[in-house]
């Protein structure tokens, strides 16, 4: 079954769109992706009676090496399961009532899954969180590898088992949310740009396409006022994308050069690894330009020079 969790990010915070699958996984299975153990930087989802696409502790790589076909902004997205925070890493529940927290993330996960399920007809939605790691390193479960051999993408199966991946070096740490821009609400408190109560002006949304600006501080818990801020890019039309910059200390990369970066990042990720065909000769190149200063290679040297 599909691993669930939160693993906390390096701002202190929590880290963990259409594509194709060729069946619904069962309620059973279902049931099985919700059962979870949080541990510290792990993902672990408990295991069920049968093996059908699970590893030794339950772990559904079918599941999460699933295809899922969303919209946002009229702009229809492709993206693997185990790339979606919000359905693939649950968040840890804190009611008396687990059982019905479970039941009720069932039902809407089961709905999601379902409404999802054909490229012809996306599943129309205003945003969504899009995590990029190391989705086959599970320390709890070493059968999740199985999963990047499952994955659809050059771009998933690249960062699937390699941390110094061009992709992962480009892209925000963290997650990062696409968006429709006209429904997006920076003054809303604290809102999902997740600025701070903080009385100063929000700069206005980027206008051009491929633009990216600082809207505003962002709210980190034992962040500076002035340390962590909100971005948005326009990616195109109306659709964008923000995440959290910061000045890069190691690197001396200021919180507006990571801005400028990223944002450049997210626009071809998205338009060449995430539309309905996926351009991963143009992803790659843009990737390996775009990797963050200070970008250490792995020990089997950079991927950029590496064919695949």
């Amino acid at each position: 079954m599909g691993a669930i969790g939160e693993v906390p990010n390096a701002q202190g915070g929590k880290s963990m769109a259409m594509v194709r699958y060729s069946r619904l996984p069962s309620r059973t299975a279902i049931r099985t992706l919700l059962r979870v153990i949080v541990l510290p930087g792990v993902l672990v989802a408990l295991s069920s009676c049968g093996n059908d696409g699970r590893s030794s502790t339950g772990v559904d790589v079918e599941l999460l090496s699933t295809d899922i076909h969303l919209s946002i902004a009229q702009h229809t997205l492709a993206i693997p399961f185990i790339a979606l925070e919000d359905y693939a890493y649950r968040k840890q529940s804190f009611s008396l009532d687990r059982r019905r927290d479970n039941e009720r993330a069932e039902s809407a996960l089961r709905q999601f899954l379902g409404k999802s399920r054909d490229p012809r007809a996306p599943l129309a939605i205003d945003g969504l969180s899009v995590v990029v790691r190391t989705y086959g390193w599970n320390d709890a479960d070493m059968g999740q590898r199985k999963v990047c051999s499952l994955l659809t993408r050059e771009w998933a199966r690249s960062v699937c088992d390699d941390p110094w991946a061009a992709t992962r070096q480009a892209l925000p740490a963290d997650r990062f949310r696409l968006v429709d821009l006209r429904r997006l609400r920076i003054e809303d408190f604290p809102g999902v740009a997740n600025c701070r109560d903080d009385q100063k002006s929000r700069r206005p949304l980027p206008q051009k396409e491929g633009q990216a600006v600082m809207v505003c501080a962002a709210m980190v818990f034992g962040g500076r006022d002035d340390q962590f801020h909100t971005a948005v890019v326009r990616i195109d039309k109306d659709l964008g994308a923000l995440w959290t910059v910061w000045g890069y200390g190691r690197s001396g990369e200021t919180a507006e050069a990571m801005t400028e970066r990223e944002g450049s990042a997210i626009v071809s990720f998205v338009k060449n690894g995430l539309a309905e065909s996926e351009d991963w000769p143009a992803l790659r190149a843009d990737m390996c330009r775009l990797r963050r200063p200070g970008s250490v290679d792995g020990p089997e040297g950079t991927d950029c020079g590496r064919a695949r």
